[in-house]
């Protein structure tokens, strides 16, 4: 019987906080492309400056599929009590990210697809495809077969995964929300900024930071669901209906 998706989440933040550090240290990487990004923000608009924003914006995508597939891996290693030996682990990393690079471009293309024809179709794709992601960055398939996969996953209970994919993430999101904002709200006192201009499009330097450092305390918890819910799906596959003699 597949996990709820309160299971999920309560096992989800079982996993996180009995590794916290080892996951806290992969997505803490983040920090130097971002921390890079806004420092090429502030410098005098010119050629140079915009060339180094585009350098450090397509830094930020590569680390972040690294650390993507090292959190894939390291959560489903120790989800089967497995030593994570973070060096080979990173290592290994690194040749996934252009599978999975393959796999977000083939599925933007798709939800693409879908949500030109109706908004029907592109959610339907976007539960059908939405763990590929996983079975590229976690078993080493390449994209058309990762794509393959996270379909057949969930055929035949379309709903239940579809109710599992959106529960979690928003209540993670939600709370995620709540801190970040506490965190602005109590450094908005303290600083005595505008919060108008702190929650506005164009915050002040420090509030970008803060909010990314929010963020790497957040992201494992996404992706440790999203492995824990796809290896939910694997080991327990959909029963097929015995042919009729």
């Amino acid at each position: 019987m597949l996990l709820s998706s309160r299971e999920l989440l309560q096992t989800t933040i079982a996993l996180y906080r009995k590794e916290f550090w080892l996951f806290l240290g992969y997505a803490a990487w983040l920090l130097v492309p971002v921390s890079a990004f806004y420092f090429a923000s502030s410098l005098p608009p010119n050629p140079v400056t915009t060339v180094l924003i585009v350098v450090t914006v397509i830094l930020q995508l590569f680390v972040w599929l690294w650390i993507m597939v090292c959190l894939m891996k390291t959560t489903g290693l120790l989800f089967e009590q497995k030593a994570v030996d973070p060096h080979t682990l990173s290592t290994v990393s690194l040749r996934r990210i252009q599978p999975l690079l393959g796999v977000v471009f083939l599925q933007a293309l798709i939800y693409l697809g879908g949500f030109l024809l109706l908004v029907v179709p592109s959610i339907i794709f976007w539960v059908w495809y939405s763990l590929a992601q996983v079975a590229t960055g976690l078993n080493d398939k390449r994209p058309i077969e990762s794509l393959t996969l996270s379909r057949s996953l969930v055929v035949g209970r379309f709903w239940i995964v579809c109710w599992r994919l959106i529960a979690g993430p928003v209540v993670i999101g939600l709370l995620y929300a709540f801190v970040s904002g506490l965190v602005l709200f109590a450094l908005s006192g303290l600083l005595g900024a505008d919060l108008d201009v702190v929650f506005s499009e164009t915050p002040p330097l420090w509030a970008s930071l803060i909010q990314s450092i929010t963020d790497i305390f957040f992201i494992p918890l996404f992706i440790i669901y999203a492995v824990l819910l796809y290896l939910d799906l694997v080991s327990h596959p959909v029963e097929k209906a015995a042919p009729v003699a």
